[in-house]
């Protein structure tokens, strides 16, 4: 072999050897990035679990909390005795103080004929609903305050507000209220109760339909015919 074979033999072996040595090197490369990712993603995968089982006794903490909050809640609705509280009579507010003219309480009870015209929950009449009812009715007010008819001769009936001082004076303000309209007959002046009765009634019922009210007897228990019957039977 002569010197110039030798030299490219040489030559070409080392070019083999530079890219063995090459392919190994990045072979190798590979292997330790691939190591590396393994590895990363283990510790990963580890940490996550060791997260998880944390959340988990969190999670079971929480729920044990919860629990405990649900049996005391289940425990404040337990009754200790309710037939007891069955029986217990509920808060409601008392009835209103309702006026009556002064003539009525110092007289006998049987010397007047009255109805009360009011709300059963005793709500208001303000006194625009007031004055709208009076003026549809066509009632005027005399020397007491008190509503009267003008179409009936002298004071046959006359009807007085149910809430104190009694009058409709006022009932043209915006800030007038009253509880009702309290109808009576004092049978020891009227010239003619009969007759009166029968005027009283005819604008009972047109308040009523006016102001969507109801029509009580002085103890506070409603008018029925049987009543209005027995009233005209008394003065008949």
């Amino acid at each position: 072999m002569d010197a110039t074979t030798f030299r490219w033999v040489l030559i070409i072996i080392a070019v083999l050897l530079g890219v063995a040595i090459y392919f190994y090197g990045a072979h190798q490369s590979r292997l330790r990035k691939r190591s590396a990712i393994e590895t990363f993603t283990r510790d990963e995968i580890d940490s996550a679990f060791i997260e998880d089982e944390q959340l988990r006794d969190e999670l079971n903490n929480l729920n044990q909390i919860l629990n405990h909050n649900e049996s005391v809640e289940e425990m404040d609705k337990i009754e200790i005795n309710p037939a007891s509280e069955a029986q217990s009579t509920p808060f409601t507010l008392p009835d209103p103080d309702i006026f009556m003219p002064a003539l009525m309480l110092k007289s006998s009870p049987d010397r007047f004929v009255s109805h009360m015209l009011r709300h059963d929950d005793f709500r208001l009449i303000t006194g625009e609903e007031a004055d709208n009812a009076i003026k549809h009715t066509q009632l005027d007010v005399n020397d007491d305050g008190y509503l009267v008819d003008p179409d009936q001769d002298g004071e046959s009936f006359q009807i007085a507000s149910l809430s104190a001082p009694g009058h409709f004076r006022e009932a043209e303000q915006l800030e007038f209220t009253t509880l009702g309209f309290n109808c009576f007959i004092d049978l020891e002046t009227c010239e003619d109760p009969a007759q009166a009765y029968e005027a009283m009634l005819k604008k009972i019922d047109e308040l009523v339909r006016l102001l969507n009210v109801k029509v009580f007897k002085p103890g506070q228990e409603l008018l029925t015919i049987s009543d209005v019957t027995r009233v005209r039977e008394k003065l008949a």
